[in-house]
């Protein structure tokens, strides 16, 4: 009988305990179980045990970024700069007589070397067309005209203001960041919209040779003056092209070498007195160099 209440009351009361231990767990600890796909423990409402999947799921040598946005802000390219040379005078060919002269049969005139200077400013396109460019430029020469077999020599002064279509080429270019260490790749506004931080300056210092050239229109203001008489020809419009060589000694600074040709016809109708003067073409070659500055 003894072991009979010993083999009942025994299992019973172990029976109660494991009842209680589990009411208790289930009161204070929240329901979980184990993903059998991930073999990470989650709850019953499907939320994830803090911390256990981004630990479990991302491999330690490995790092999640937030997603952004890359865009480039295109930007034009300004520059101004100085120059000077020497013309290399070619001739005032094709002369005909004006006033008392008309019916004279007058030789060509020489044009004598002389020095150059002037100044222009330009702006280069935006984007794709940054090989594309638009300048305004201003210079003054003296290529007189040297004496003839019929005529003395007269003082001449060509002012001449000219508007080019540019083209050019970049060249020698390094790796995009072995020029710049200190250039940050990117910046980001406050919407961490991210943009490209190549600006013109620093596509000029990756790439610091650049050839070019141009042509355009060109507006003339020409003088001459002797013994006889002094005559002036303004606002003669003719063409003016050239060619350069361009090399950036810092991102924002350059030297150029440049050729340029300039054609145009005059009308000088009173250099060998208030009746007499000529006509003709005038045809002419500058060698300059000058700095530069882009912004």
């Amino acid at each position: 009988m003894k072991k009979w209440r010993r083999g009942v009351l025994i299992p019973g009361v172990l029976s109660i305990l494991a009842g209680a231990t589990i009411s208790y767990a289930q009161t204070t600890v929240p329901d979980r179980t184990i993903d059998s796909d991930t073999g990470t423990t989650v709850q019953r409402d499907g939320a994830v045990r803090d911390g256990a999947v981004a630990e479990e799921r991302v491999p330690r040598d490995r790092v999640v970024v937030e997603e952004r946005v890359v865009e480039r802000r295109p930007e034009g390219e300004l520059y101004v700069a100085g120059f000077g040379g020497f013309t290399l005078g070619h001739s005032f060919g094709n002369v005909e007589g004006r006033g008392t002269l008309a019916t004279q049969n007058i030789d060509s005139f020489d044009l004598a070397n002389s020095v150059i200077y002037g100044m222009k400013a330009g702006y280069f396109l935006p984007g794709r067309l940054n090989w594309l460019g638009f300048e305004v430029e201003g210079f003054n020469t003296t290529p007189h005209l040297e004496q003839n077999a019929n005529f003395p020599g007269s003082y001449l002064r060509v002012t001449t203001l000219a508007f080019n279509v540019i083209a050019r080429k970049k060249m020698a270019c390094h790796d995009r960041d072995s020029h710049d260490r200190t250039r940050h790749g990117t910046t980001y506004d406050k919407d961490r919209h991210y943009y490209n931080d190549d600006s013109p300056m620093d596509e000029n210092a990756r790439c610091p040779l650049q050839v070019y050239g141009g042509v355009g229109p060109a507006i003339f203001f020409a003088e001459t003056s002797n013994q006889f008489g002094r005559s002036g020809d303004n606002g003669e419009v003719g063409v003016n092209a050239l060619a350069g060589l361009k090399y950036f000694v810092h991102r924002n600074v350059a030297i150029f070498g440049e050729y340029k040709f300039n054609y145009a016809g005059f009308d000088f109708t009173q250099n060998q007195g208030t009746q007499a003067g000529f006509q003709g073409n005038y045809k002419a070659s500058h060698f300059v160099g000058g700095l530069a500055v882009h912004f």
